[in-house]
């Protein structure tokens, strides 16, 4: 199969799984958005579509990347992102036939990309030409003769924005109480009277205030004594 040829497998599929009319589907350049002086490129799209009410629209964009071995990798996840961005899509879909490497599937699901994995049906065969009305209608022929089976398998790697997994709780360990063998140890708080009558009555030598200190006294604690110390 021949990537033009894929990507008319591809534009049935998504007709088929979108439910939508198969030359509402199609291939697109887009210029780009620039500021004024510079040049100008564009965005060749290999499927492009909308769907939506009379509330609101929904662009789509998909490539298909027809391979014989090697799978989609990190960067072409990452360029589909950046041309999702500048289209301004609502949505991007990367379509090929032999699957994704970790580094594909991480960017995807962190940028809200959808897998997908069309495999032609072993049984295809198309004509060896580059006309995309006789591949469509190589591919509409095969399904009229086989209509309880579809020119293609196909799997879902990821859909996009499912909800995550709940993620693990951090279990943080018990704050250990005061053992047995170690005594705790409380801060005495004297009363604001035994505090003034301390100052009051301090001897000679002694400066009068909260931390004064009378003989035989038990020890006034600092900042008045808000709290214990546990």
């Amino acid at each position: 199969m021949k990537s033009d040829q894929y990507e008319e497998l591809c534009r049935l599929f998504l007709s088929s799984s979108f439910a939508i009319p198969l030359e509402t589907i199609r291939s697109v350049s887009v210029p780009s958005a620039t500021r004024p002086g510079l040049p100008e490129y564009r965005h060749q799209i290999d499927l492009y579509w909308e769907t939506g009410n009379e509330v609101a629209a929904y662009l789509h964009i998909a490539n298909a990347k027809w391979r014989k071995s090697e799978k989609v990798d990190q960067p072409e996840v990452l360029l589909l992102k950046q041309v999702k961005q500048e289209v301004s899509a609502h949505k991007a879909i990367m379509i090929t036939n032999t699957g994704f490497t970790a580094g594909a599937k991480a960017v995807a699901e962190n940028s809200g990309i959808a897998l997908h994995v069309v495999e032609p049906s072993p049984s295809l065969e198309l004509p060896s030409t580059s006309d995309r009305a006789e591949i469509r209608k190589a591919l509409a022929s095969f399904s009229a003769a086989s209509p309880q089976s579809a020119p293609y398998t196909f799997r879902v790697e990821q859909r996009a924005h499912d909800a995550p997994l709940p993620a693990t709780q951090v279990q943080r360990p018990p704050v250990a109480g005061p053992s047995s063998a170690s005594p705790a140890l409380v801060t005495r708080v004297v009363a604001p009277q035994n505090v003034r009558d301390a100052s009051v009555n301090a001897g000679p030598g002694l400066s009068a205030g909260v931390g004064t200190q009378r003989r035989g006294s038990p020890p006034v604690s600092r900042g008045g004594g808000t709290g214990n110390k546990r």
